[in-house]
């Protein structure tokens, strides 16, 4: 049991929960897949990051606003084995999923959609209205996506797994769905950010409240080594080239307004502020209280 980092953003109350990890092995090439092998071990060994397998934290965003109760993303779930952690996680801040009336997906991997339905097909949180980009859906919902921007296309295996689960889920979330324009501003609080790439409508979240403000960068990092190496990308990245122009256009934007930013998969809770240095960008973390 992950106990949840809590703050504020002006009149918004947020918290942040884990649904667990997720390692994706080997390393190489999930991190810099065409980059040279020993290149990148030796920069994640520098760094003190496993070479084995590339470890993802599975950090949730939980935003209360008046009456609503909105998750940024839903987790893997019962996808994996180390995942799933979100609704214990929710119920024991006093949350049950029966709570959440909203959820605003950032795209649709299964490491962020898996946490929408249990193994029989029922929803986690019934009552929630699920907001996707119309852009992200009509990606995965047209029956032949695009991967030849991306390095899965040499791995049919892993392709016909997200093109196989992925609409799966999306049509089984259907009662629930409500698509977005790539701009929307949904509950009154939250802004959907463009941020292609990653994949072709995925979304980074902008949490408002007055003049202050929270990016959740979505899957713009997925390790730290990707601060130093924007251009390293990772294996998953659905356009690889427009993801490394994203990322790092993002990140010296990030670095320049010295905002704060909550990531998806650097270690728990995430959030921190990224700052420019000699080598490229480094991250900057907030520690909770007695972590």
């Amino acid at each position: 049991m992950q106990t949840p980092f809590s703050f504020r953003l002006g009149e918004l109350e947020l918290m942040i929960l884990s649904d667990g990890h997720q390692a994706l092995a080997p390393a190489h090439p999930m991190i810099g897949p065409y980059e040279q092998p020993d290149h990148v071990l030796q920069s994640l060994r520098a760094l003190q990051l496993p070479t084995d397998a590339l470890q993802l934290d599975l950090n949730i965003l939980l935003v209360r606003h008046q009456d609503k109760l909105i998750l940024i993303d839903a987790g893997l779930g019962q996808e994996d084995t180390t995942s799933g952690l979100l609704p214990a996680n929710l119920a024991a801040a006093g949350i049950p999923a029966t709570a959440i009336t909203d959820i605003v997906l950032t795209h649709a991997h299964t490491d962020h959609t898996g946490g929408l339905l249990h193994p029989d097909g029922a929803p986690v949180f019934p009552h929630a209205t699920i907001h996707l980009s119309q852009t992200e859906y009509d990606y995965w919902m047209q029956g032949r996506p695009d991967f030849s921007a991306s390095p899965l296309d040499i791995a049919p295996e892993m392709k016909t797994g997200l093109t196989t689960r992925i609409p799966q889920i999306l049509r089984g979330i259907q009662p629930q769905l409500r698509l977005a324009a790539p701009r929307a501003t949904l509950c009154d609080c939250i802004r959907l950010i463009p941020a292609p790439g990653h994949t072709l409508g995925h979304s980074m979240v902008e949490i408002f409240s007055g003049e202050d403000t929270l990016l959740h960068s979505a899957d713009l990092l997925h390790a730290a080594v990707l601060l130093q190496h924007p251009e390293w990308g990772m294996f998953y990245d659905m356009d690889f080239g427009q993801a490394a122009h994203t990322r790092e256009r993002i990140l010296q934007e990030a670095a320049n307004t010295g905002r704060m930013t909550m990531t998806y998969h650097l270690p728990w809770p995430g959030l921190g502020k990224i700052k420019k240095d000699n080598t490229g960008f480094e991250w900057e973390p907030v520690i909770p209280s007695g972590r």
